[in-house]
């Protein structure tokens, strides 16, 4: 299985977490969130499941509920942690007990879990005091396993994204150009970062990675309907986002009116020590 470098990541690229604005902008249409978001492999969730002590599983950013509901229809008890009010109303509407707080700040108040999950949320997480927190309330021999999406968009999509971005928000901290050749390689960055938090820690086992390759194929209108969500357009004017969207619209008519997508979600997976080593001064053991 793929394992990631053990080498000091570079700690001066992008950093999401910082962007608390865009963190926390999701709940401006949660409804249109909950319907284009895709939901997660049931084999990642099976994995995960498989993989953890029990099924007492706090979910770090749980958004509408997506991945809560899998793990839920999976056997797990289920508690998310999202600090976006909006977001947290829609999952509780879908049957997922939340809690509102950003995760770093969050108070277990004893708590302990079996897992602590987080679906293409936990890069809005700092990755120290992340990783801290998840190893407080994590029993021994817990899992935690942030996993997210990673989608190849064709690059004709990419182009024509890029370039009517910085036409219309130069400063937009979604980057499509970045996803040049393999999305998966331009993620390792964050995924370092993420990794290099676990290890600091001193409470994990050595951080490991796991994929699940699948495809989704795009109509024109499931596309433009998702790409609103994404977080670099979420706080954008409407006359702007529909600029970008009339630029995405016209390069899917050119693929033919839809857009195969190859998806790679991939989990970064660590196992809670029994024995926490020195290091892991900053957190109250288990």
């Amino acid at each position: 299985m793929p394992t990631l470098s053990q080498g000091q990541p570079d700690m001066s690229g992008p950093s999401p977490h910082r962007h608390r604005q865009t963190a926390e902008s999701f709940g401006v249409d949660a409804e249109r969130y909950d319907r284009a978001r895709p939901s997660y492999p049931q084999a990642l969730v099976d994995r995960i499941v498989a993989a953890s002590p029990g099924r007492h599983v706090l979910d770090v950013g749980a958004g509408t509920g997506i991945e809560a509901r899998q793990f839920q229809a999976a056997g797990c008890t289920v508690l998310g942690i999202e600090p976006d009010e909006r977001m947290a109303a829609f999952a509780r509407r879908s049957g997922v007990e939340v809690e509102v707080a950003r995760f770093e700040d969050w108070q277990p108040a004893g708590r302990q879990f079996d897992a602590v999950i987080a679906g293409t949320a936990w890069h809005w997480v700092d990755p120290l005091a992340g990783a801290a927190k998840a190893a407080q309330v994590l029993r021994p021999g817990g899992r935690l396993a942030p996993f997210h999406h990673v989608p190849q968009l064709p690059a004709e999509m990419i182009d024509v994204l890029a370039e009517a971005l910085q036409r219309v928000a130069p400063d937009s901290p979604f980057n499509p150009g970045l996803l040049r050749g393999s999305a998966v390689d331009a993620y390792q960055p964050l995924f370092a970062k993420i990794a290099h938090g676990i290890r600091q820690t001193g409470s994990f086992s050595e951080p490991e990675q796991w994929r699940f390759a699948w495809e989704r194929t795009y109509s024109r209108e499931e596309w433009l309907d998702q790409l609103p969500t994404f977080g670099g357009l979420t706080q954008l004017p409407a006359d702007k986002l529909a600029e970008v969207l009339h630029s995405a619209g016209t390069a899917i008519d050119k693929l033919g009116g839809h857009a195969a997508m190859p998806y790679t979600s991939l989990v970064i997976t660590s196992t809670r020590s029994v024995r926490p080593d020195r290091r892991n001064t900053g957190c109250r053991r288990a």
